[in-house]
Parts: C-alpha cells; structure tokens; sequence
C-alpha cells in the first residue's frame, strides 16, 4: 500500500514537473511610447422637459450639457493628476420618458456617455508610487 501511494505521488510529481517550471511572469503596465495613459470617465445626467416645448431643441440642451462636463473633465484632470490632457475619444446616449403618469413625476431626457482621455501623468505622481 505505502508503495502503491509513493508510485502515484511521484506520477503526479513527474506530471506537474513542466507546468511548475514555467516561469511566471506579470507584464509591468506601459503607457503609451510618449509616457502617456488612458482616462476613461461615464457621465449620466437626467434632466427635466417639458411637454409643451420642442422635444428636439430640448435634447440638444441635454446633449450641450453633457459636452460642458466632458470638456471640463481634461481641466480637471490637469488640475489634479496630470500635465497634459486631450480628449481622444467619446460616446453619448440620450434616452427621453414621459414620467408624467397621473401628474406624478414628469418628462425628461437622459444623457449617458463615456469619455476617453489621453494623459500624461505628474512626474512626482511617478516618485511617490516609487
């Protein structure tokens, strides 16, 4: 019996060998080839309409909103963590519902998007996480 277990021990042993000296490696993060990182920032916004007004023109307020943060959102970054900043890409989704059930509520547009920003971080962001 002792045998038996010892024979399936170094089976096992044998078997395992090749993946137990794999070498293990974790690929440290690279920015871009200039130093430079993506930001991406999701924004949602609800806004109140009303019925009685044009529906696209509304919409568009909404949209122009949105845009306002997005554009903020790299004076921000440069503010807090970074030297430079350009937005390099961005979706956005409008959504409108008539919440106006028995006089309950009311209508509104809702605005959802993702921003995609190209940074360069703070060098002395760089030497305190050293």
């Amino acid at each position: 019996m002792y045998l038996k277990n010892l024979i399936s021990v170094a089976i096992l042993v044998a078997v395992a060998s090749p993946a137990l000296s794999q070498e293990q490696f974790v690929r440290p993060f690279r920015g871009g080839q200039d130093g430079s990182a993506m930001i991406q920032s999701s924004y949602s916004m609800t806004l109140p309409v009303k019925d009685d007004q044009d529906a696209a023109a509304q919409q568009e307020v909404a949209l122009r909103s949105f845009y306002k943060v997005a554009a903020g959102s790299c004076a921000m970054v440069v503010e807090t963590v970074a030297d430079t900043c350009e937005i390099v890409g961005m979706t956005t989704n409008t959504n409108g519902r008539n919440r106006n059930f028995d006089g309950y509520g009311g209508s509104a547009v809702t605005v959802t998007g993702q921003i995609t920003m190209k940074v360069k971080f703070k060098a002395s962001l760089n030497r305190a996480a050293q």
